[in-house]
């Protein structure tokens, strides 16, 4: 036996080349490359305002349930403000989905090649690894989607059915992150009632597993349903006046790029086998639940990447596809060519997923591909995509109203509220403005809108917006622009935005407040 056979023969003995390990080591080294590259921006929109949520923990949000503020308030306090510190879960998300997506190509009958093949698909993924890189609810959504669908596989394969409450327990999880898993539900109640497995659905613990899963949504139904079911009300808001409509042929060409090209090919690959292959007879609901999804997708005016969540059991699914298609020996001596091609091929768009150049590197190289920023909502992009546009200008955005704040009369500080056009601009104040003595910022957008105008009286505000001292004057009688906001790479529309100091109001604010709301 020669050295090499030693080692090898050492290593599996340890446990240390089995299967399971061999898909450990693909989620640490998906979690690794996050660590590294994950805090070479700065704070996301999005995530100033998880950050500001959780400080005001509640049952629910406007425009989210609580599942996320709460991770970041639970970042918060094992890493404070550290930015890398704020996106350790979302990195850990992805490196168990990464697990689960092996896991889940074994229990469909897969070998090592098919459980490694969906495992690195799942990391080259671009929509999967941009979402693993910003703490989100859409990086915990994939998760819970994915170890969703591995327990049903396990019920329906393995006839498990006192599973079904564990699968309820993670739906009711999910529910509490976002609420776009009721799509799957739905999808995947379809294809059960399609396949063979609808026989499975008249027993009792489906039915349990139904009710614990409304047991542990139940605070947040409740919320909504107490505040006038807000988030219905955001939902038609946004399809009418805020996301870009696709045609059916458009939202499809768009699963090329958010799966990544070669990826695509794999969920194609493992569309054709969940809905045709006789040893996935029993799983026939996971092919119909994807194409209802795309339906629903398509003709309820979803954004491209609302497909995301399902990749990894289709890529899983794709894997098993390609491993039995190369089972014969002369194919199988080609297995590691489509790894190095997968690699290759995905490679290229890595970095309009993890920001791995500096931003000035990242722009010239789109431009060397000839790659422009598409938009997924009816908002004009600069040189980068929004995912990324929105990482900068905020820090410099508080410093200048902390500027303008400390240039105020003393007695001017004391009344002075400030009042903003977004969440993401209220949220960036609210963050970096504490360091800079600046009182909370306000403003009508979703559940600012419901925290209120705050304790300052308003005879004096501070007003961050992209318009005109016009737009003002019909509430205040003395409205100043005394500066101006830019960031090279922020979203075009918060940059050169115009800093009022508007006093004598018509109006008391609070009379004002009802007319601000804006849930969008």
């Amino acid at each position: 036996m020669g050295e090499e056979d030693k080692v090898k023969n050492i290593l599996s003995r340890a446990g240390l080349m089995s299967e399971t390990a061999v898909l450990v080591y693909l989620g640490l080294a998906k979690f690794i490359l996050h660590l590294v590259f994950n805090g070479r921006y700065g704070y996301f929109r999005d995530e100033l305002y998880y950050i500001i949520c959780g400080e005001r923990l509640a049952f629910g949000f406007v425009d989210h349930p609580p599942f996320t503020p709460l991770v970041a308030r639970f970042s918060k306090s094992l890493f404070g403000d550290s930015l890398l510190g704020l996106r350790v879960f979302p990195a850990l998300a992805g490196a168990a989905t990464v697990v689960l997506a092996g896991l889940i190509a074994r229990k469909l009958g897969g070998g090592r090649f098919a459980q490694v093949l969906a495992g690195l698909a799942v990391i080259l993924s671009s929509v999967i690894l941009n979402f693993n890189v910003l703490l989100t609810n859409n990086a915990f959504d994939i998760l819970f989607w994915t170890l969703a669908a591995y327990i049903l596989i396990v019920i329906l394969k393995d006839d498990r059915p006192r599973l079904w409450p564990a699968l309820g327990l993670v739906v009711g999880v999910a529910l509490q992150n976002k609420y776009s898993i009721a799509f799957y539900l739905a999808a995947l109640g379809v294809g059960l009632v399609l396949s063979p497995a609808r026989k499975r659905l008249l027993g009792a613990w489906p039915w349990t597993g139904a009710g614990v899963a409304l047991l542990v949504f139940f605070p947040n139904l409740v919320w909504q349903v107490r505040h006038g079911l807000p988030f219905i009300e955001l939902n038609r808001n946004t399809v009418l006046h805020k996301n870009i409509v696709l045609s059916p042929f458009e939202f499809l060409g768009s699963q090329v790029m958010e799966a990544a090209p070669p990826n695509f090919l794999i969920i194609l690959a493992g569309l054709f086998f969940l809905l045709f292959a006789p040893g996935l007879k029993p799983l026939r609901a996971l092919g119909w639940a994807f194409l209802v999804l795309l339906a629903l997708f398509v003709f309820s005016g979803g954004k491209p990447y609302y497909m995301a969540p399902v990749y990894p059991v289709m890529l899983a699914a794709g894997a098993l596809a390609l491993e039995y298609f190369s089972i014969k020996p002369g194919i199988r001596r080609l297995r590691p060519l489509v790894i190095v091609l997968l690699i290759a091929t995905a490679g290229p768009g890595v970095p309009f997923a993890l920001p791995v150049p500096p931003v000035e590197k990242f722009v010239a190289y789109s431009r060397f591909l000839g790659v422009a920023p598409v938009p997924a909502e009816r908002q004009a992009l600069g040189s980068l995509p929004q995912h990324y546009a929105d990482q900068f200008g905020w820090e410099e955005m508080a410093k200048s109203v902390a500027r303008v704040y400390r240039d105020l009369p003393e007695a001017d500080r004391k009344e002075c509220a400030i009042f903003t056009q977004n969440y993401g601009e209220a949220s960036a104040i609210n963050f970096f403005g504490r360091r800079q003595g600046l009182p909370p910022a306000v403003c009508g957008h979703n559940n600012y809108w419901l925290w209120g105008p705050g304790e300052k009286s308003g005879s004096i505000i501070i007003i961050i917006v992209g318009g005109d001292a016009e737009d003002y004057g019909d509430h205040y009688s003395d409205v100043i622009e005394v500066t101006r906001i830019d960031a090279d790479y922020a979203m075009p529309y918060e940059r050169n935005l115009s800093v009022f100091v508007c006093r004598r109001p018509k109006l008391p604010i609070r009379d004002v407040w009802p007319r601000v709301k804006q849930y969008i």
